[in-house]
């Protein structure tokens, strides 16, 4: 059985007076007059039981077809009884108290609207209203000043390098070799710590700061740096297979087998990450240099003053970081920039906490009491060398 609610026609037409309708209100499509009539009479029961004053018997007010706009609506009773017939719910109008709560809700609505319209201006007026091309991130004092970082790494820590090496290595002739390997387990962490050492020295952004920062940098932040400059060194220097063996079994001797196992993971892990560009990896050693503390040990009885003033070297670090950045997006591209930079970060990290159980390692092993000693007195600053 088809009831006449199922007969109302939802393609435009209301419900109760055959008017245009708006859209479905309280479960019927009706005009806007016929909405209102019901939200304000839906409740007034006693209206159903007054007699329609207009009833004259020449239509019925229950079928549509014989009922005009202008007749529904001239007797309210009749109206009500039209919008119930058709199907128009009772329990869809909002009593007063959901009036109230409806209105609270579209107040806040309305305010949670204006303050993200706010936040939104505010975003939008702190970015850059616009992007440099690609021949603005870089000027002419940017390359020179990146020309200068690689030579000095070319200059003082390869080079530097390279002479330590040949003469331990030329030494090793004259030397037994059980004498010999017992030593090149302190010559070989101390040839790296020397090399980068001479790098940092030769930085005019390093040799500004005050004698307290420079010490502060030394001693904190060069040691936590040593796997990743052997890491550069590896890539620049040809190593023969008994000098790799030999390197092997020193830092198995200084590591230990597991953590060993784990330097190599690390190793291999840079290898597949990092990109070969020169510049990117001296900008990135710079960069974590003038770093607050990568040092992740923390000594009760060292005599290290910490810098009360750190400005300087966060200025410093924002600058190398810029440059570094501006260098990936001009030679790479945006995307290729942010997946490099990602890829020194993790590789950094992985390096960082092996290196940290390293230290640990030599700080607690008293076979490496000696080389631990030695490298913290290459990593020692008086005034007169700050000054240089």
């Amino acid at each position: 059985m088809i009831t006449e609610s199922q007969n109302v026609s939802t393609t435009g037409t209301c419900g109760v007076c055959a008017a245009k309708a708006i859209g479905i209100n309280f479960g019927i499509p009706t005009c806007a007059p016929c909405k209102a009539f019901f939200r304000r009479n839906a409740r007034r029961k006693e209206l159903l039981g007054v007699s329609c004053c207009h009833d004259n018997g020449s239509y019925s007010i229950y079928d549509k077809n014989a009922v005009s706009c202008s007749n529904v609506r001239r007797c309210s009773s009749c109206r009500l009884r039209r919008c119930f017939s058709v199907g128009m719910k009772e329990e869809l109008v909002r009593t007063d108290e959901e009036n109230i709560r409806h209105r609270e809700l579209v107040d806040s609505n309305r305010q949670r609207r204006e303050i993200f319209r706010q936040k939104q201006q505010i975003r939008q007026s702190s970015h850059p209203q616009y992007m440099p091309t690609k021949s603005q991130l870089l000027d002419e004092s940017d390359w020179l000043h990146i020309s200068n970082i690689v030579s000095a790494y070319d200059t003082h820590c390869l080079q530097t390098y390279l002479d330590r090496r040949a003469i331990t290595f030329n030494n090793k002739l004259s030397q037994p070799d059980d004498y010999f390997l017992l030593t090149y387990s302190t010559l070989l962490p101390m040839n790296i710590t020397i090399s980068l050492f001479s790098f940092f020295r030769a930085l005019p952004a390093v040799r500004s700061l005050s004698h307290v920062n420079q010490t502060y940098l030394c001693r904190t932040n060069i040691r936590p740096l040593l796997f990743l400059n052997m890491f550069e060194l590896n890539q620049l220097c040809f190593t023969e297979q008994w000098q790799e063996r030999l390197d092997s079994s020193t830092w198995i001797a200084i590591f230990g087998p597991d953590l060993y196992e784990r330097f190599v993971s690390v190793d291999q892990l840079s290898k597949r990450l990092l990109i070969t560009d020169p510049v990117i990896t001296r900008l990135w050693i710079v960069v974590l240099y003038f770093s607050s503390t990568l040092f992740c040990f923390y000594d009760s009885q060292s005599s290290l003053k910490i810098p009360t003033k750190k400005m300087p070297i966060r200025e410093t670090q924002n600058a190398y970081v810029t440059l570094l950045w501006n260098y990936l997006v001009y030679r790479y591209g945006d995307l290729n920039a942010i997946r490099i930079y990602s890829n020194l970060v993790v590789v950094y990290l992985k390096m960082q906490r092996v290196g940290s159980e390293i230290g640990i390692r030599l700080r607690t092993r008293s076979e490496l009491a000696v080389t631990n000693k030695i490298l913290n007195q290459l990593l020692t600053l008086d005034e007169h060398e700050c000054e240089k």
